[in-house]
């Protein structure tokens, strides 16, 4: 019998290390308490926010996709997850596999303009009716990301 035991605590030993390993899902964010790792301002919106969760475990906040993109252009972090927002449904999705829009007419904290979209067919459509230019993360990552910005937005460092 205490055989039996002592491989039931292995099996859920060896259970809880698979489910530690598993990636990393998106951390909560406290509105008007948390602040944007890039420009400092506070976070006022949920649906405009961004995430990645570092190699290390350590969350990494902001409030524009654009910060969140500033950032993995000149930090070139390792990450374990990325986070944002659907323009549609609000929900958390991988920034890794979302499709962007940019438009300045697309209200974002940093005036960004950037929305992002679970699918390349969700992107599409909202691209037909709204105009904007059409991004991979690949291509976003590769933008002069600055240049989004509204005239008269800037970063505070």
């Amino acid at each position: 019998m205490k055989l039996k035991h002592f491989f039931v605590i292995i099996g859920l030993g060896l259970l809880l290390t698979a489910c530690s390993s598993a990636a990393a899902g998106p951390v909560d964010i406290k509105l008007n308490k948390d602040s944007c790792d890039v420009c400092h301002m506070g976070i006022e919106e949920m649906e405009s926010a961004a995430q990645l969760i570092l190699k290390n475990g350590k969350p990494v906040i902001f409030d524009d996709i654009g910060c969140m993109t500033e950032y993995l252009q000149t930090e070139n972090p390792e990450y374990e997850a990325a986070f944002v927002h659907d323009y549609q449904s609000k929900e958390w999705i991988s920034f890794d596999t979302s499709s962007f829009i940019q438009n300045q007419n697309i209200d974002s904290p940093m005036s960004y303009g950037i929305a992002a979209f679970k699918s390349k067919d969700d992107a599409a459509a909202f691209q037909r009716e709204y105009g904007g230019d059409a991004y991979t993360k690949a291509e976003l990552l590769n933008a002069e990301i600055k240049s989004f910005k509204k005239p008269g937005m800037s970063h505070s460092h």
